[in-house]
């Protein structure tokens, strides 16, 4: 009993000792030696301006009004500043040569972050010495050395920031973000581990996040994977972070699955001021790190509204620009919805394109100016923006324009070059395949497509377009055309190609005419001869485009009883008109009313009226298509009216000039066949008054 007496005794000294020199230490006589520390590893300036002082129960030291300098070229003098510093230590740690912190407080901190022009960070130090000064010790390193005895890594129980403002500015990107964090706790719990408390705000929008950290200790000198575990929770939005990072200090060896969730995409994107559609977003994707700034994106899968999206990408931040590679996939996929973007103060305009056509076909209102085409320059240089690598198949897919199936896309974007290297679908009842590119830095143009099958009817009604067809026009389209300009005038100036359309049988509204080419209606006096149910035979067109005027090769419309046949051109450079429309009848009484028409003005702004100088001929009638056609006048049923199924063997020939094949000859009539008897002079006379007066208005 004697020796415990004697052993408390000397311990209660040991104890009073202690705490008479801690009493009596003057811990400001130690500035001067922490102020050349951190200048001498950092280059910059320190400065402790209020007194240090030491407690003893608990065993601690607090500074308050501390200061950091900034980098030489820095946006103000002070790289941080400390309103006041805490830290609560371990006495009996501290005796056996170990730093062991119980509490850590940091209050009233403002620091900044910046990045200048050239891409220079505060954040990078060198030694005090000059330019020619040796690099500065990495942090880890110097934590991990011994220092006056001190072993091993400081352990921190508990830590809190207060009222901690950071600001981040990058003049080479043009950013700059603010975040307060109103408070933010680390406090040790079972295994070591930090469990976490956030609540901060990010350019005026609250965000907080809750969740369980690795060990101080293992974040210092990781042995295994740094775990993450951490909810997050946005204006508008919630996301849950689980995964690993091997080394966590310098960002290598992440893997992390994250579940987003955001009720209105719009709402989210208005806190920010960008836009978004109004839709719900649910994704998950794996996140892991392949190089520096390199980073897989696996296993995605996301709803977006009501359509779905899955797959697998890959960004890289490394290069000379962003690059992105990403090969997705939907089961359906309606980008209708998500064209309606709303917030950021953005206007509803990609509403109305997403909206269907006016019913009848009509035009919107022509741009200021009464061009068609704009002088403003295309955006070309955003394509040099980021380099992208993107496949994309959907089984159902609805655009504006239609509605597809087996959709199959691969583009390549690099160095301002987009290239559609493929596009295919199935939509209307026929087929979709093409190739493109766009040239940003040359300004080129080129465009290859093929849609074969397409039920013209049912993709009008798509559409909304009800009043041009009831039935059929089975249609093909061929277009291969190169340009070169950098705004939508200067590529429709200068485009040079080909284009074949054809359009089968089918059966057209009454007045489709009216609803179609109103003045030429009017011009050829024909509006009540159509039916309620007129026979369309074919429409066919073949173009030749050679430095953006457009002559036709072939042209018909051919509609059983009434065909019409053209020749001339369009240049879509003045966008100025200069054709002559032939309208012609088998009817031999129709025939006689039917003068060609003479299509001038401009895209915007077509003018129709009869050709005078057949008019002073009397050039009127199917004989107008001989005299007045050229190669094409054998589109013209005058020359067919002796034999055959006129209407098809027009279609044919006007689909051999279309293709460049040799045109087929028609059939002579079986012998006997009734032959259609010409019209008495007398009652076409009468006709031709009739039609006179029309177009005379009298």
């Amino acid at each position: 009993m004697r020796a415990l007496k004697w052993i408390a005794i000397v311990l209660v000294l040991i104890v009073a000792a202690a705490v008479v020199v801690l009493l009596t230490v003057d811990v400001n006589r130690f500035k001067p030696q922490i102020v050349a520390a951190v200048e001498d590893a950092t280059g910059r300036k320190l400065d402790i301006a209020a007194d240090m002082k030491l407690s003893l129960f608990p065993l601690g030291v607090s500074v308050k009004k501390v200061s950091f300098g900034n980098a030489g070229w820095g946006s103000r003098p002070q790289m941080a500043t400390i309103g006041e510093f805490t830290a609560d230590l371990d006495l009996f740690a501290l005796l056996q040569r170990q730093i062991k912190v119980d509490r850590l407080v940091l209050s009233d901190v403002d620091l900044l972050l910046e990045r200048n022009a050239k891409g220079d960070a505060n954040w990078e130090f060198a030694r005090a010495g000059g330019p020619g000064a040796a690099p500065a010790v990495p942090v880890q390193e110097r934590v991990e050395a011994q220092d006056g005895g001190l072993t091993g890594i400081p352990v921190v129980s508990d830590v809190l920031l207060k009222n901690v403002k950071l600001a981040w500015r990058d003049a080479q990107a043009g950013a700059k973000n603010d975040l307060l964090l109103r408070q933010l706790s680390v406090k040790q719990v079972a295994g070591n581990q930090l469990a976490v408390r956030l609540a901060a705000d990010l350019d005026g929008n609250e965000v907080a996040a809750e969740g369980v950290l690795g060990s101080l200790a293992e974040l210092m000198a990781p042995s295994r994977p740094w775990p993450v575990r951490l909810a997050v929770t946005l204006p508008g939005a919630t996301a849950n972070l689980d995964g690993t990072i091997a080394q966590p200090l310098q960002g290598k060896g992440l893997v992390m699955k994250v579940i987003a969730e955001v009720p209105d995409l719009a709402k989210l994107a208005n806190r920010f001021g960008a836009s978004a559609p109004a839709a719900p977003l649910q994704m998950l994707v794996e996140l892991r790190d392949r190089a520096p700034q390199h980073f897989l994106l696996r296993d995605i899968t996301a709803q977006i509204g009501g359509s779905d999206l899955s797959g697998n990408g890959e960004i890289m931040l490394g290069g000379a620009r962003p690059a992105v590679k990403f090969d997705l996939a939907s089961k359906s996929f309606d980008i209708v919805p998500l064209l309606d973007m709303k917030g950021g103060g953005g206007s509803s305009a990609s509403a109305a394109a997403a909206s269907p056509a006016p019913a009848g076909g009509s035009q919107a209102p022509a741009p200021a100016g009464g061009r068609l085409f704009s002088d403003d320059p295309l955006p070309l240089d955003g394509l040099k923006a980021v380099d992208a690598d993107v496949t994309y198949r959907a089984a159902s897919l609805r655009t504006p324009a239609l509605t597809a199936a087996n959709v199959a896309l691969s583009l390549l974007l690099k160095d301002g070059v987009l290239n559609l290297r493929s596009a295919a679908l199935d939509a209307a009842g026929g087929h979709v395949a093409g190739t493109g590119s766009l040239n940003g830095p040359g300004k080129t143009l080129g465009v290859k497509l093929d849609a074969t099958g397409i039920d013209l009817s049912g993709y009008l009604k798509q559409a909304a377009i009800t009043d041009i067809l009831n039935t059929g026009g089975v249609t093909d389209l061929a277009l291969d055309v190169t340009s070169r300009g950098g705004s939508l005038h200067q590529l429709m100036a200068g485009l040079n190609g080909k284009v074949t359309l054809k359009v089968g049988e089918g059966e057209l509204k009454e007045e489709y005419m009216k609803s179609f080419l109103p003045r030429l209606a009017d011009a050829v006096g024909i509006l009540g001869r159509a039916t309620a149910k007129t026979k369309l035979y074919c429409v066919v067109s073949g173009l030749d485009i050679r430095d953006g005027v457009v002559t036709p090769r072939s042209l018909l419309a051919e509609t059983g009883r009434i065909s019409l046949t053209g020749q001339g051109d369009v240049n879509l450079g003045t966008e100025q008109l200069a054709l002559l429309l032939v309208p012609s009848s088998r009817d031999v009484s129709l025939s006689a009313a039917l003068p060609p028409v003479r299509v001038r003005g401009s895209l915007t702004d077509p003018s129709f009226s009869p050709d005078p100088a057949a008019l002073a001929k009397s050039v009127i009638g199917a004989a107008a298509g001989a005299a007045l056609l050229g190669p094409m006048a054998v589109l013209s049923p005058v020359l067919g009216k002796s034999g055959g199924d006129d209407s098809a063997a027009a279609c044919a020939k006007a689909i051999a000039l279309a293709e460049g094949k040799p045109v087929p000859q028609t059939k002579a009539p079986p012998a006997g066949s009734q032959q259609q008897k010409p019209a008495s002079p007398l009652n076409e006379l009468k006709d031709i008054g009739k039609s006179l007066k029309g177009l005379l208005g009298r």
